[in-house]
């Protein structure tokens, strides 16, 4: 394992998704065989996770997912899976949660930034403002109901973007005041309230649909 302060910025388009779990499990111990009553529903994260990184037979090159994980003794830690280097991810929710589960076993947690701990894969110790400062986004969406619509927010189309989302708990009132004071946009879906990783699906469906990758080569 080794240490890195913050990934190296890829050239041209970046998405970042950050998952925030308000009772997700910051440690591996959890029940694979039960997971949505042992981890504090790690599993909303695990299938938004798989959401967010994995199309049919391949990898989203451009995407980088962060948990922000705020439940039992550890928390709050942050893991991180980069679409560009991670390998050997599978679709299903136990995949997946083994993954979760091995890299959340680690006692390292980066006292200067992420550790890596295999490829793509890397956990720091910290909470929200981690995630958003390694995703460098340069526009910041914040997923809630009654947001603008997607379909009409030009800006998705920046280069360089970041979608907050949160469990089935929703955001508690500090996160919200924080991600205001940082600007995050309130964005929508549409007009009814969806599974999480439904969400991430139709907003990098989005994104596909407009085409985004031929002006984020510079």
């Amino acid at each position: 394992m080794h240490e890195a302060e913050s990934m190296i910025q890829p050239a041209g388009c970046r998405r970042s998704f950050v998952l925030v779990g308000g009772r997700a499990e910051a440690s591996g111990d959890f029940r694979l065989d039960d997971l949505p009553s042992t981890s504090g529903r790690l599993d909303v994260l695990a299938r938004a996770l798989r959401a967010a990184l994995l199309v049919s037979h391949g990898v989203r090159q451009d995407v980088v997912a962060y948990l922000v994980l705020r439940g039992g003794p550890r928390a709050p830690r942050v893991l991180r899976v980069e679409g560009a280097a991670a390998k050997f991810l599978r679709p299903d929710e136990r995949s997946m949660a083994v993954l979760l589960q091995k890299a959340l076993a680690t006692t390292d947690d980066g006292a200067r930034g992420f550790t890596v701990l295999r490829h793509g894969v890397a956990v720091a110790k910290g909470d929200l403002d981690v995630a958003l400062s390694d995703a460098r986004a340069d526009v910041l969406f914040v997923l809630e109901e009654g947001g603008a619509d997607v379909r009409a927010e030009a800006e998705i189309d920046r280069a360089r973007v970041g979608f907050v989302l949160g469990d089935p708990t929703g955001f508690d009132e500090a996160t919200r005041a924080h991600l205001a004071r940082l600007g995050a946009t309130p964005l929508s879906v549409g007009p009814r309230s969806l599974h999480a990783e439904d969400v991430v699906t139709i907003l990098a469906n989005e994104l596909d649909r407009r085409d985004a990758r031929p002006r984020c080569a510079s």
